[in-house]
């Protein structure tokens, strides 16, 4: 009767969680091994930014009768799926302004006793980290944390009416947050604690979050779900998504989703696949998902496909001829006005389809890691040391590969980090325009 700790992503979990593992608190169970049984057999969950949403929308009749029988579920994310009844999508702050992201108290909650919440605001000084919006509160729900002047509420609580609790921090995952204080393994075993029915409320608060913070959110989105098209005539652009909130974003939202002919799961593409298709792997795919792809992806570059693979995804583990070297991120550089990371532009960029409207400006927001590209591979940015971090790859298969470390799609489905949509703004169209070639 312990806690399920629900693996979605491919890094391995906190030390914190791991020892919670060895002290038998809570179990980690990968995402694609979950059952309705393994659920209603625990007493709590916590499932991460990487949750699979897709798959558990599935799974909507065991979650509501695991919180019926009076389980408790820390959700860490974005809801941008009908997970839950009575629990609403996602929304971000309406173009926010700094002091839209300060984090103050609505209601005292023991999880947060005794941290001082200025050391969970700002990640080096950089602020947005800890949530840019909210889930919005269900009905009798109690706000913890807020937003900005507003409060809008990040964290709340939730008693159920027909039973169960639901924690919900709309943000990065809490557990990643006040690394510079080390709190975040506190706040890792505060959390699973309170999924295994630790102090939560009481008395019930009435105090909620004011009306001046849902009129500071933007309008829900309309997300249309996976698609498959049979379209001739030119070559399809088809997209793996994971399912998570970023991915569903990018790939379904308005504003680039009129150029993916499909979107599928990963699991999927070895029946979807043809020889002319351009894959787009999105950007911190996890990376098992498409390690089980591997021979797939051979199979599609020997035939003469293109491949893009963004950032985050470790794509050196599933696509051949990638040589990747990993770097500590500078996410706070921009501070200093008179900083410049250093990202440049090449010449090949200037004369390639892709790269039309790209200039440094918007391939620049942060680093991650650079490539060792095969000789004769085209490079197509550098960053500061002259490496590459973005690069197409025609020589080493039959077929393409467009292969990058930067990670605009997260952070885009994310509402963080405005570059990283410029960016996007202008791939997205080079991409359409070079598969109707």
């Amino acid at each position: 009767m312990g806690t399920i700790y629900l693996k979605s992503a491919f890094e391995a979990p906190s030390e914190a969680v791991r020892a919670a593992e060895g002290a038998g608190l809570l179990t980690i169970v990968e995402q694609p091994d979950l059952t309705a049984e393994m659920l209603l057999a625990h007493r709590g969950l916590i499932t991460g930014n990487q949750l699979d949403q897709n798959a558990m929308v599935l799974m909507r009749e065991a979650l509501a009768a695991f919180l019926d029988a009076g389980g408790r579920w820390f959700f860490n994310g974005h809801m941008v799926r009908p997970l839950v009844d009575g629990m609403n999508q996602y929304r971000p702050i309406n173009a926010p302004k700094r002091s839209d992201f300060d984090l103050s108290p609505v209601n005292a909650h023991p999880l947060f006793s005794g941290i001082d919440l200025s050391k969970l605001e700002t990640n080096r000084g950089v602020a947005g980290f800890y949530g840019r919006g909210c889930n919005p509160l269900p009905d009798g729900a109690v706000a913890i944390n807020g937003l900005g002047p507003a409060k809008v509420p990040v964290d709340w609580v939730w008693a159920r009416p027909h039973g169960g609790r639901i924690f919900s921090h709309s943000g990065n995952d809490l557990g990643s947050v006040g690394l510079e204080w080390n709190l975040s393994s506190e706040l890792t075993r505060r959390m699973i604690d309170w999924t295994l029915g630790g102090a939560c409320l009481d008395p019930w608060p009435t105090a909620s979050s004011s009306s001046a913070a849902h009129q500071l959110l933007a309008e829900p989105e309309a997300y249309g779900g996976m698609r498959m098209s049979t379209r001739t005539g030119r070559r399809r652009i088809v997209a793996p998504s994971s399912g998570t909130y970023y991915h569903i974003r990018c790939l379904e939202g308005s504003r680039y989703t009129g150029i993916f002919d499909v979107i599928c799961s990963p699991e999927q593409l070895g029946d979807i696949l043809r020889p002319d298709d351009i894959l787009w792997v999105p950007c911190r795919t996890p990376a098992q998902r498409m390690i089980a792809q591997k021979a797939v992806l051979a199979r599609h570059l020997d035939a003469g496909g293109t491949v893009v693979a963004l950032g985050e995804s470790c794509s050196d583990l599933w696509l051949p001829h990638v040589d990747f070297t990993g770097t500590p991120t500078n996410w706070w550089w921009w501070l200093d006005p008179t900083a410049d990371l250093g990202v440049r532009v090449t010449e090949a960029a200037a004369s390639h389809p892709l790269m039309a409207g790209i200039g440094d400006k918007q391939a620049t927001w942060h680093l991650h890691g650079w490539f060792l590209p095969p000789d004769g591979a085209a490079v197509l940015v550098r960053d500061g040391e002259g490496r590459a971090i973005l690069y197409e790859d025609t020589v080493s298969t039959r077929g393409t590969t467009v292969i990058s470390s930067l990670d605009p799609m997260f952070h885009h489905g994310s509402h963080f980090m405005p570059a990283t949509t410029g960016f996007l703004d202008r791939f997205v169209p080079n991409l359409k325009a070079l598969a109707d070639v």
